[in-house]
């Protein structure tokens, strides 16, 4: 892409350049000499910061702008510059490929947004598929097609992993170091009888794991131990929370803004369990988070681990509508993958994204085991593009539901 031409704006404030192909992008004077990558300005290590912002002049201003290289090469000097004899440089493809236009930022944000190109409305709710032999013969496509599987359609399903106790930390461990949580790092799902409800083969509403934190752990992988032929019940139920909460939008958008505006609060308050660490967990954040473009980047639903409602009282009515209206829509079988775990499955899922259930089971004296664990969202995100690059895929930053869409 090359510059056609270019016009200085507003008290030499904006730069208006006008592409070869006509698109028209406008750049403050103060953004383009902040983003200078030049040897005195471009950091050389992460977090080398040579441009100090507030030690430059508020009334930055564009003195001189020059086009070179038939428009693919732009040179600023500035009026108040604070460094001596200084010029900015920058690309004309780094330029067009940065605007910060309205269209453009919208192209972009609809362009990582892979959870909606990929949300399975009106199609058959069936987990994708990977056979743990496709990791052994090529390790990193492999993994790479299972993790694509996770970062687009929120789940995978692994087949045919050795029945191993090391089987789960040797898959978690080919995108990142395990996450610690009050469980630790692997922990056994199995009737235990221990206070708390996942050791009981009771039946567990749709959930997310552990929102009682700050950040809830990312991906969650879980590895069916042992799932003996006895074993009656138990099915797994999953629901893109992203699909549901775009249709309550559609539905009823008073019901979703209250989500959006409304805290619930979690909590996890054990002091004497005995199946984990003493524990103090208590974080209140609203249901549904909105980025700067009033998209969803972030769905938190847990009623399990509710804790008192404390909002204003003119909240707390409408708070109980949207709760009900919610409920009514992940219930439906439409959007429900409903699926059985077999010895040696491996479901692996974004835990921001996806909720999980269980029907209630009965062992008839065998054993339904299952091992898990989880990933940090920020490190599976990284993990997929440096392997994806690595192996030559066009891949790009996707929208992965942890409260970013960029």
């Amino acid at each position: 892409m090359s510059i056609k031409n270019f016009q200085i704006l507003h008290e030499k404030n904006i730069l208006e350049i006008r592409w070869s192909d006509d698109h028209i992008s406008r750049f403050h004077a103060k953004w383009i000499r902040f983003h200078c990558k030049c040897v005195r300005c471009k950091p050389t290590v992460t977090f080398d910061y040579k441009i100090d912002i507030p030690s430059f002049s508020p009334d930055l201003a564009y003195d001189e702008v020059k086009i070179t290289d038939e428009g693919r090469k732009l040179h600023v000097i500035f009026e108040k510059e604070l460094f001596q004899n200084h010029v900015t440089e920058h690309d004309a493809d780094w330029l067009r490929q940065k605007c910060y236009c309205d269209a453009c930022l919208e192209c972009k944000v609809n362009e990582r947004d892979v959870i909606s190109k990929h949300l399975r409305s009106g199609r058959e709710k069936v987990p994708p598929e990977v056979d743990f032999e496709e990791i052994l013969e090529d390790s990193d496509r492999g993994t790479f097609k299972w993790l694509k599987h996770v970062i687009e359609e929120g789940m995978c399903l692994l087949k045919n992993v050795p029945r191993e106790e090391k089987s789960i930390k040797e898959v978690a461990s080919k995108i990142a170091t395990l996450e610690e949580t009050s469980f630790g790092s692997v922990w056994n799902v199995m009737d235990t009888g221990v206070d708390n409800g996942s050791y009981f083969p009771i039946a567990l509403p749709l959930h997310q794991d552990q929102p009682t934190y700050e950040t809830a752990p990312g991906l969650l992988l879980l590895h069916a131990f042992r799932f003996d032929s006895v074993v009656t019940g138990g099915d797994s139920t999953m629901v893109d929370m992203f699909e549901a909460v775009e249709i309550m939008r559609k539905e009823s958008l008073e019901d979703f803004q209250t989500f959006v505006e409304v805290p619930a609060t979690w909590c996890q308050v054990e002091y004497n369990p005995t199946s984990i660490e003493p524990v103090y967990l208590e974080h209140q954040k609203p249901h549904i988070t909105l980025d700067y473009f009033g998209k969803v980047v972030g769905c938190v639903w847990q009623p399990g681990t509710h804790s008192t409602l404390q909002v204003r009282e003119r909240d707390v009515e409408r708070y109980y509508k949207a709760h009900n209206k919610m409920m009514e829509i992940i219930r439906r079988k439409e959007l429900q993958y409903k699926f059985k775990l077999s010895a040696g499955d491996m479901i692996i899922f974004n835990n921001r994204r996806m909720v999980h259930a269980r029907d209630a089971y009965k062992s008839n004296g065998g054993v339904r085991h299952l091992r898990g664990t989880y990933l940090r969202l920020d490190h599976v995100k990284s993990k997929y593009l440096v392997l994806g690059r690595k192996l030559g895929y066009d891949v790009i930053p996707p929208k992965v539901g942890n409260n970013s869409s960029m």
